[in-house]
């Protein structure tokens, strides 16, 4: 009986998630850019550990409160919880969306941007211990690129070759590294 209980509420809570999501696909359509399938994102295993992290800090919280409370159990509990919410809230709010004309950098705080490919000004790239981290700077902004996002090359790549037919330069005079993803 416990075990349908919780399955029910399980669909019920799915539920109210897909209509929610319905809802506000419907007050806020995307633009034209952002229904190209040309996506690049935070890897997904960031946002795997924040699922987990959340569920499983809700999960002693509730466990540590049912019982009785453990100080040290709480704060990991709420520290975990927090550190889930960061995790997924920046998964799904940093995308760069692009297709042949321009793209659009939507981040965490800083709202949306949509660019051309002639106003990138160049790029820094830095080898780290995690990985490339490559700052491309466009207009007056400077976007925080890592190697560990998906489709980070494909777009740089993309990028790179759109930039020269703007400015009417020949990509095989302009040294690049694409395995540092250096392009510009």
């Amino acid at each position: 009986m416990k075990l349908w209980a919780i399955a029910i509420l399980c669909a019920f809570v799915f539920l109210v998630c897909f209509l929610v999501d319905l809802l506000l696909r419907k007050l806020f359509p995307k633009e034209k850019i952002e229904k190209s399938k040309q996506v690049v994102r935070p890897p997904r295993k960031s946002a795997v550990a924040g699922v987990i992290l959340t569920f499983a800090g809700v999960a002693v919280l509730i466990k540590n409160l049912a019982g009785t409370p453990d100080t040290l159990f709480l704060i990991g509990s709420i520290v975990a919880i927090i550190f889930g919410v960061i995790l997924l809230c920046t998964y799904f709010s940093v995308v760069i969306y692009y297709d042949d004309e321009g793209f659009l950098y939507k981040a965490w705080g800083r709202g949306k941007k949509e660019f051309r490919y002639s106003q990138i000004r160049g790029q820094r790239s830095l080898l780290t211990r995690g990985g490339v981290n490559t700052i491309l700077f466009v207009g007056d902004e400077e976007i925080n690129l890592y190697s560990a996002m998906q489709n980070l090359n494909a777009f740089l790549s993309k990028a790179f070759f759109k930039w020269c037919a703007a400015k009417g330069i020949d990509p095989d005079t302009i040294e690049n590294n694409p395995r540092m993803a250096t392009y510009f």
